[in-house]
């Protein structure tokens, strides 16, 4: 075979590597700038996102392995403050859109939930997630300002959302008795799910 029918395979090759490596999350402890944008709250511990030109988001969203895995197979992980751990990897890539929703009320070691109307959740998309900015306050009026979020998972594991109970977390039950959600590669609704709808208004 002569060389100039071998460049092109090589070409993709190299042009394929370079692409997946442009794609890979930056590491917790490796900043990158461009991934700046700030919540203004704890969500920030464990996100790393950009704002683009239309006040959309993308990036990140990181968890932290407790080295338990589940009798089902699933190893444990939760939301940490991934400034003072070294264990953080990414579990989900986050994509946003600017929303506002109104606090409804907040359960015990879960998110707080929202209301919005059904029109005001992005199409097309599984937009699941509410995240507000600044500090959380807790009374309906005025809505808060945030992001509706989707998340896509890049890993597969048992999330458990508050990081006691995770730590708790034993491999003598499966996920689910653990009180966790099994996450598999892929769109996911169901770990950060914390929104109600409401009858959208005709002015």
């Amino acid at each position: 075979m002569t060389i100039s029918r071998l460049v092109p395979p090589l070409l993709a090759l190299v042009l394929a590597a370079v692409h997946a490596r442009a794609a890979e999350p930056t590491p917790w402890g490796q900043r990158d700038p461009s991934f700046s944008f700030q919540f203004g709250n704890d969500f920030d511990t464990h996100q790393r996102t950009r704002e683009a030109r239309d006040g959309s988001l993308s990036g990140f969203l990181y968890v932290s392995f407790t080295g338990v895995v589940t009798q089902d197979g699933y190893p444990v992980a939760t939301h940490v403050d991934c400034n003072m751990s070294a264990n953080c990897a990414v579990g989900w890539r986050i994509d946003g859109r600017p929303a506002r929703a109104t606090f409804v009320h907040h359960p015990m070691h879960d998110h707080p939930v929202f209301m919005l109307p059904r029109a005001d959740i992005p199409q097309p998309g599984s937009y699941s997630h509410f995240h507000w900015t600044g500090p959380l306050v807790e009374q309906a009026d005025p809505p808060a300002d945030g992001y509706m979020l989707q998340l896509t998972a890049m890993n597969r594991f048992c999330f458990i959302h508050h990081d006691v109970m995770a730590m708790a977390a034993t491999s003598a039950a499966n996920c689910r008795d653990n009180g966790g959600v099994r996450v598999d590669r892929g769109v996911d609704i169901a770990t950060h799910l914390n929104i109600v709808t409401a009858p959208s208004h005709h002015e």
